[in-house]
């Protein structure tokens, strides 16, 4: 179950979700569970149909979303992984339609009354945000991972399950934490910048540079993509000819 921090909604939301697959599912359930608002709306332009079984309107064509998209007043993007820039690049366009981002914190996790969490964050079951720690917006903290106190996190970071990130570590945005990867104290980790699985940082990491190993070296550069085109015409305003 979770906890439904959007502040200032008169009513119950209405929730579109971008993207319609396991993560979909998974933000669906937490929504439900906590009573954070109704999934009215779950688009992905990739499928024929939603994999799961849900109540909510599926669309796949961006003409339709266009055109139901006012029953909606919040989002989530469903987009995890190391597609944090995605996320933020997402989370932009949908604001442009007047929708505002849905934060999402699990019952069952641990969030200090001093830390802070920005928002569009999702915080799944036993994360652990410690004291005085700082989380950007659209961030997503997996099942067990740890943050120790005084750490900053910036916008669209993904931290993936059982990361353990020690004290005062720096992480800058749209960087991916794989799973049981460990940050020592004091550690920056640059814009972009991939840790991969079970990795041990034990000093720097420049921004988008891909790194593995214990201890973690450079590997490679990191690249993104993102595909703007629905999102363009998603907010687009239809001009009439007539």
């Amino acid at each position: 179950m979770t906890k439904h921090t959007q502040q200032d909604i008169d009513q119950k939301p209405s929730v579109l979700l971008w993207g319609g697959k396991s993560k979909a599912r998974i933000i669906e359930e937490m929504i439900r569970e906590s009573n954070a608002g109704e999934v009215k709306i779950i688009f992905d332009n990739t499928l024929e149909s939603p994999p799961f079984p849900t109540n909510a309107k599926f669309i796949n064509s961006i003409d339709t979303l266009k055109n139901d998209i006012k029953s909606a007043s919040h989002y989530v993007v469903c987009i995890g992984g190391e597609h944090g820039y995605a996320r933020l690049k997402t989370a932009e366009y949908l604001e442009k339609t007047g929708l505002k981002a849905l934060t999402l914190i699990h019952e069952r996790s641990f969030v200090e009354r001093s830390a802070t969490i920005g928002y569009g964050c999702q915080i799944m079951p036993c994360a652990v945000v410690h004291k005085f720690s700082v989380v950007g917006n659209h961030t997503i903290i997996n099942t067990n991972a740890t943050i120790d106190h005084e750490c900053v996190v910036g916008n669209g970071v993904h931290i993936m399950g059982n990361v353990a990130i020690t004290g005062k570590v720096e992480i800058g945005d749209y960087a991916t934490i794989g799973t049981n990867s460990t940050i020592l104290p004091s550690v920056k980790i640059g814009k972009g910048a991939f840790i991969g699985a079970g990795a041990v940082v034990t000093e720097d990491v420049e921004p988008f540079a891909v790194v593995a190993g214990v201890p973690a070296k450079i590997i490679r550069k990191n690249e993104f993509k993102f595909f703007e085109d629905l999102l363009i015409q998603l907010t687009t305003k239809q001009i009439d000819a007539s």
